[in-house]
């Protein structure tokens, strides 16, 4: 009897832990169209960017905006303080590469751990690495020579567009896609999108000040960023159990209904 029990207790405990971990294997949200999609979405973002940058650096119909950025970029310089310097500093730290993954990661890991599934973490680390690739790859074409003012440090990239630290920092608005998908709140809702909105400005600002990008370069990172995210989030869509998702059903059912 003891030892029927023992066999018991121990198959309870191998089904538990198969469950604890099958969604491992179980819940990854992508199948092979979507890399395809994925993929193609790339190819056309970085063709836009590509387009966009080489016509603000080499085509004359675009002097006026170039003449906005230098005096720009010569009035900020021209207004330093060794406030602001500090101020620039913390806040271009937020989207340094090196805290962009770090947090990253640990945000993917909580989302792991609560969720128990792949779609939150997927689309935290998926926009970050579209919004990469792009960068890289359209800086690396279009070399756009950085603002011909004193900057206050050294990059590796001497490419100004688009700004990789300001598009890093709105692709932080991957989280605010996850709060609309799991709340209504709209207190929780809107304070998402404030935070995630004074963090790019906070950037944006940060980066022109110390010299290392022009307006339309930083206006050209939040425009990567966002479409990085609107990108991911239709390719990856809404979980199961997200507050969009349930209302997309239950319309649907509401409309089958009267149709019947």
């Amino acid at each position: 009897m003891t030892t029927h029990e023992t066999d018991a207790e121990r198959r309870l405990d191998a089904d538990a832990e198969r469950d604890d971990t099958s969604w491992w294997a179980t819940t990854w949200p992508f199948v092979k169209d979507d890399w395809f999609h994925l993929a193609t979405a790339l190819v056309l973002v970085v063709a836009v960017g590509v387009v966009l940058g080489e016509l603000l650096t080499n085509w004359s119909g675009l002097d006026w905006v170039v003449q906005t950025d230098r005096d720009l970029a010569q009035d900020l310089a021209g207004g330093r303080t060794a406030t602001g310097d500090d101020l620039a500093h913390w806040g271009a730290f937020i989207a340094d590469t090196p805290v962009k993954i770090v947090l990253s990661v640990v945000i993917a890991g909580l989302f792991l751990w609560r969720w128990k599934r792949w779609h939150e973490a997927v689309m935290v680390g998926l926009t970050l690495v579209f919004e990469a690739t792009a960068f890289i790859i359209i800086t690396t074409i279009v070399q756009r020579p950085r603002p011909d003012v004193e900057r206050l440090l050294d990059s590796p990239v001497d490419s100004s567009f688009p700004s990789g630290h300001v598009a890093a920092a709105t692709v932080y608005a991957a989280l605010v896609v996850i709060v609309f998908w799991h709340t209504r709140a709209v207190w929780a809702r809107a304070l998402a999108v404030v935070i995630v909105v004074l963090a790019a400005l906070t950037v944006a600002w940060a980066r022109m000040y110390q010299g290392m990008h022009y307006l339309s370069d930083v206006i050209a990172g939040v425009v990567l960023g966002l479409v990085s995210i609107a990108i991911c989030a239709r390719i990856l869509g809404a979980p199961p159990g997200a507050v969009a998702r349930h209302d997309t059903e239950r319309a649907a059912e509401t409309s089958t209904g009267v149709a019947a």
